[in-house]
């Protein structure tokens, strides 16, 4: 029996789908990494449910942006430094040694990251400084669009 209309317009195109969940892990690894609780760890599987993902997560990067703030200008205090002498201390450090954690460890996260993982990390981190601002749920959705 066809499905109606709306229905597939509100399922997911398969061919698109296979990015978008490891996108939305790294983000809810970066958060959980920041020490943000993360109540809600849902992979989407139709437009409606993506909708409401994305106003969460919106929500909760606006509510915490500070804590982004503070983790990303420490970041950017290392950025002339090249990569293989920076010594990241504080938010920094703690989040990625929190990250490399859960990266492995987080059953319901599994992403292999490989020898990249600090920088990986790093940009996830300077994404959700995207995300917590005001225009955060446009740049989500447009990283999630795939869906």
């Amino acid at each position: 029996m066809p499905q109606p209309q709306e229905d597939l317009d509100n399922s997911i195109n398969p061919q698109k789908v296979s990015e978008t969940p490891n996108k939305l892990r790294l983000i809810y690894l970066a958060i959980l990494a920041l020490g943000i609780p993360l109540e809600s760890r849902i992979i989407p599987i139709s437009k409606s449910e993506l909708d409401l993902v994305i106003d969460y997560l919106a929500m909760l990067l606006q509510n915490n942006e500070e804590l982004i703030r503070r983790a990303c200008s420490l970041l950017e205090q290392q950025a002339e430094i090249p990569p293989q002498q920076r010594k990241y201390y504080g938010i920094v450090r703690e989040y990625l040694e929190r990250f490399s954690l859960l990266s492995s460890s987080e059953e319901f996260l599994p992403l292999s990251l490989g020898e990249n993982i600090n920088s990986i990390a790093l940009k996830v981190l300077t994404d959700l400084l995207f995300y917590s601002s005001r225009a955060g749920k446009r740049y989500l959705h447009s990283q999630l669009q795939c869906l």
